[in-house]
């Protein structure tokens, strides 16, 4: 017990950094959900797919990707029925942590082809994507 006490800060950062590392690496892995990087996404970008951008009202309107769909991490449940379930999903959001929550909580719902953009926007940015400013 005394060691639990004495150590409570990195014991809590422990189970933190698991966590985390569930929710982003492994978790999507089980439900089935791949990985796109942005030089596959250049590649695949010309078939159909729907582009899901998971990120928050603000962060959508400083720019987005100019095909997404928009739908909020927290509204992703109560707002599937709005996402084509006969073509591959695409998701996307600021570093590549809300998307792959989101893209589990796709997979796990039904959802064939679930992708998990990988780098988030940085990514989407740094290979020339294009950007639509404004909601």
């Amino acid at each position: 017990m005394q060691f639990m006490q004495q150590n409570a800060v990195y014991i809590f950062l422990a189970l933190f950094i698991g966590w985390m590392l569930w929710q982003r690496m492994i978790a999507p892995k089980l439900s089935g959900v791949k990985t796109i990087s942005a030089g596959e996404y250049l590649q695949m970008r010309k078939q159909p797919h729907t582009l899901l951008d998971v990120r928050q009202p603000g962060e959508w309107a400083s720019g987005h990707p100019k095909t997404a769909v928009h739908i909020p991490l927290g509204e992703v449940t109560k707002r599937m029925h709005e996402i084509e379930q006969d073509k591959p999903v695409v998701v996307i959001c600021a570093s590549g942590n809300r998307s792959a929550m989101a893209a589990t909580a796709l997979a796990k719902s039904g959802f064939d082809t679930v992708y998990n953009f990988s780098g988030g926007m940085g990514a989407w940015q740094g290979a020339g994507l294009p950007l639509k400013s404004g909601a």
